[in-house]
């Protein structure tokens, strides 16, 4: 399935992130991600993001010790055309897995021909009479946006966990965490 617009919330009441998909045929797909499915795969993810990436900076030979700048410079190039400015399209045609969001408890990442990315997301819980599933390609610039949304996302969760994209903050751990964190806002 090809995704034209992606949406990533953190919603406090779940402590999940909402991820919504539009193809360009009007259907909408609905995904949870919990804080054990990202801290678990998305490293993953982004270690085959990175690969992708160096082979298209060095054409599929030998790397060299530039490798990370060429990466880093694919990055930026990409994120910079991306669109993050026109609002997701809320007025989905069709709801091919339904209304109620998938809860991911199973996500399989395939590497395609042409630095395309694979991932099928699967929910499969006790009690529930059919698993659901779903599939989608996303191309370098989608995928790259799709990782910028989820980090950008991430902080907005607060969940201690940060995508190594190259915005990450310096070594926080233990106390440090606590004495760099921003006081809480509050709307009196």
């Amino acid at each position: 399935m090809t995704i034209q617009q992606l949406q990533a919330t953190y919603v406090l009441e779940q402590d999940r992130i909402l991820v919504r998909l539009n193809t360009p045929a009007g259907e909408e797909l609905r995904l949870w991600l919990t804080r054990r499915m990202v801290r678990n795969l998305f490293p993953h993810m982004q270690q085959v993001t990175e690969e992708i990436l160096a082979r298209q900076a060095t054409g599929g030979n030998d790397p060299g010790p530039d490798r990370s700048a060429r990466t880093q410079k694919l990055r930026q190039e990409s994120l910079r055309k991306t669109d993050f400015t026109t609002p997701f399209k809320d007025q989905a045609s069709t709801l091919p897995i339904g209304e109620t969001p998938l809860l991911a408890t199973t996500i399989h990442i395939t590497v395609c021909d042409g630095g395309t990315l694979r991932i099928g997301f699967e929910e499969e819980l006790p009690g529930a009479h059919a698993k659901r599933s779903f599939e989608v390609t996303l191309g370098q610039d989608l995928l790259l946006g799709f990782l910028h949304l989820l980090d950008t996302t991430l902080q907005h969760a607060d969940w201690g966990i940060w995508l190594d994209l190259g915005d990450a903050p310096e070594d926080l751990s233990g106390a440090d965490v606590l004495a760099k964190a921003k006081p809480p806002q509050y709307l009196n």
